[in-house]
């Protein structure tokens, strides 16, 4: 699904050249999982940025689906970890915005998204704003405009790291839900090893930056909602926590 070979980024920041990324090579299977995690800074956003096409690299190159990436694509969608909402649209307005901006006539909108909205537990909501919502369900907005592009790549940026941990984990588990029936390919950034270990049946862990990934971990058994329960996730942390370097418990 997803190629990178060799990508290096440099940008300017306060008229200095700073280099995020070097020589990432990665391969990423069709329908599968991919958490990536790493110190602050080490540029995982700038990698899923990437990913989406609203960077170039400085070099290397980056293929999904055999297609070399210059530029976004419509099968490709992004959710960023303030949800990206309009505060001044209500629930079915932030909903249908990707299918707007592509030129979909309402109609055609109102038979997309308004499953959409059931299946995800919003549709007595579609009349809120964004204000009038808990931090769950405006997470849930946000992936019902995803789903509504029908993608078959979903980059999601830190998407729960606001959420009290109760929440968090009931958000986990329906994501876990939404890729079983949609089986596109997950590609999440986070910041918490639990959440990578649940959701990533491949881990990237990254260095410091210049961020290079330093491994590349198959997490097999993950994806099923007992998972959190298994001395194989517990094992699993813990050596993750070994590889960033963290203490283990």
């Amino acid at each position: 699904m997803i190629r990178l070979e060799n990508v290096s980024l440099t940008y300017n920041q306060a008229n200095t050249s700073v280099q995020a990324l070097q020589n990432v090579s990665l391969e990423i299977v069709t329908g599968s999982r991919l958490a990536i995690i790493g110190p602050s800074g080490c540029g995982k956003s700038s990698l899923l940025f990437l990913m989406a096409g609203l960077y170039r690299p400085t070099s290397g190159e980056i293929y999904i689906s055999g297609q070399k990436i210059t530029g976004p694509r419509q099968e490709t969608a992004l959710i960023l970890q303030d949800y990206g909402l309009f505060p001044w649209k209500t629930v079915w307005q932030n909903a249908c915005l990707g299918l707007e901006i592509r030129g979909v006539a309402p109609s055609e909108q109102r038979k997309i998204v308004a499953p959409i909205l059931e299946q995800l537990g919003l549709g007595e909501f579609t009349h809120h704003y964004p204000t009038q919502l808990s931090g769950g369900q405006r997470q849930r907005v946000a992936i019902a405009r995803a789903l509504a592009l029908q993608p078959d790549l979903l980059l999601m940026d830190e998407p729960l790291s606001s959420l009290d941990a109760l929440t968090r984990e009931n958000l986990q588990d329906f994501l876990l839900d939404i890729w079983q029936r949609h089986r596109f390919t997950l590609v999440l950034v986070t910041h918490s090893i639990d959440e990578a270990a649940y959701l990533g049946d491949y881990i990237a862990v990254m260095s410091d930056r210049p961020g290079r990934i330093v491994s590349l971990v198959e997490n097999a058994g993950s994806g099923s909602k007992n998972f959190r329960q298994s001395q194989h996730f517990h094992t699993q942390c813990n050596n993750l926590r070994h590889m960033l370097g963290v203490g283990a418990v």
